[in-house]
């Protein structure tokens, strides 16, 4: 609340949202006397016939759901505006501008639905306006009337056509499968709608629908499927997700040597919330090593994760590649790879990434030497590619 010294009202700002940048653009605008509910009341006490004052000072009542002094603004701007040319209104949550006409209308049929429960007026704007920026809200509006007010069937009519309207919404499938739930009666013509849920989240899991369908098919006595989409599976896989977008947040900004405390954080959390995998650890690792922070980079994949993986030669192959490549740890790769050969003296790639470490270590007549045994043991389809190894090791030989 804004007031004068004598405690009249000058304008409000209701609800906050970020960045806080903006908000302060909004006290600065309120302050310096624009568009506040004392300039917009001056304008009508002038000009009642004004649309965008009349808009305005609509929702400035509005925003404080003192919906019975807007209406008549709206309403003005209706009957003074029918063509809707007077001007149009930035919403927050929609990508295009909306008229002044149509907003109001909206907000006209949204009293009647919001404080009686009628939806006649929010289904008549639908009529008129069935594509319009709008209408996305008004069917989200008339949701939630139709998932706790209306009978089964006026329900069901509603969400099959707001499922029409927008075939790729999950949301809406979410609220019709959970409705039914609750009703525990005609389960099974939530089948469909089901088995179409979980195609549309197969790709890209959404906690929120897997809840609904577990509950779906608890419902169903079917509590081996409600494991299957909401169960241990779907933890893991989460969380595996999760893991690897923060890690891919922490490499894009340590590359870029910014955001830094908020990479130190997420790279945390990654290995707090997934610490075995080794795709995590690794890139945790290289996270650590652009911040010139090798120490916690040998701690999470270095020599413990090499003796924990000690008799399996497929874990080190990706523990020797990563620190060739990253030029570290050269001791503790080169035991990796000498252990890979005990364990199977005769595997090609074990020699080959052998050789590809040696010379990354300029120790290049060994590196020769492992190419060669690369060579040698390497299946037909493969030697190709071994040879092709064997002499570009040469040919950094020859500059060296």
């Amino acid at each position: 609340m804004i007031l004068d010294g004598a405690g009249a009202e000058i304008d409000w700002i209701v609800g906050y949202n970020g960045p806080p940048e903006k908000f302060l653009t909004k006290v600065e605008k309120a302050l310096a006397g624009i568009d506040t509910f004392k300039s917009l009341t001056a304008v009508q006490a002038s000009n009642p016939k004004d649309v965008p004052s009349s808009f305005k000072l609509g929702r400035k009542y509005a925003e404080r759901a003192k919906d019975d002094q807007a209406a008549p603004l709206y309403k003005a701007v209706v009957a003074l505006d029918p063509q809707a040319k007077a001007g149009t209104f930035a919403v927050d949550y929609i990508k295009v501008p909306v008229s002044y006409t149509e907003y109001a209308e909206y907000e006209l049929a949204r009293f009647p639905l919001q404080s009686r429960r009628e939806p006649a007026a929010m289904k008549e704007f639908l009529k008129k306006y069935p594509d319009g920026p709008m209408a996305r809200l008004a069917y989200s509006s008339l949701d939630i009337f139709y998932y706790t007010s209306a009978p089964s069937e006026d329900a069901d009519a509603f969400y099959a056509e707001y499922t029409a309207k927008f075939p790729s919404e999950t949301w809406v499938l979410q609220k019709w499968l959970s409705r039914i739930v609750q009703e525990k009666k005609s389960l099974d013509k939530g089948q469909a709608l089901a088995e179409r849920l979980a195609d549309l989240t197969e790709n890209n899991p959404d906690p929120y629908a897997q809840a609904v369908l577990a509950d779906y098919y608890l419902a169903r006595g079917d509590k081996a499927k409600a494991e299957e989409v909401f169960g241990k599976p779907f933890l893991e896989s989460h969380l595996s997700s999760f893991s690897f977008g923060l890690l891919q947040f922490a490499n894009f900004w340590a590359e870029r040597g910014e955001n830094l405390d908020s990479v130190e954080t997420v790279t945390a959390v990654a290995l707090t919330v997934n610490s075995e995998n080794q795709f995590i650890l690794q890139q945790a690792a290289a996270v650590y090593l652009k911040l010139r922070q090798e120490a916690k980079a040998l701690e999470v994949f270095g020599p413990s994760f090499a003796r924990k993986y000690w008799d399996e030669p497929g874990e080190l192959r990706s523990y020797i590649y990563f620190w060739t490549q990253q030029g570290k740890n050269f001791d503790g790769a080169l035991a990796a790879a000498r252990r890979t050969l005990e364990v199977r003296p005769r595997a090609y790639y074990h020699w080959s990434a052998l050789a590809d470490l040696q010379a990354k270590m300029n120790d290049f007549a060994a590196a020769i030497a492992s190419a060669e045994k690369a060579v040698e043991f390497a299946s037909p389809a493969a030697q190709p590619a071994m040879r092709k190894n064997l002499d570009k090791i040469k040919a950094q030989a020859g500059k060296k």
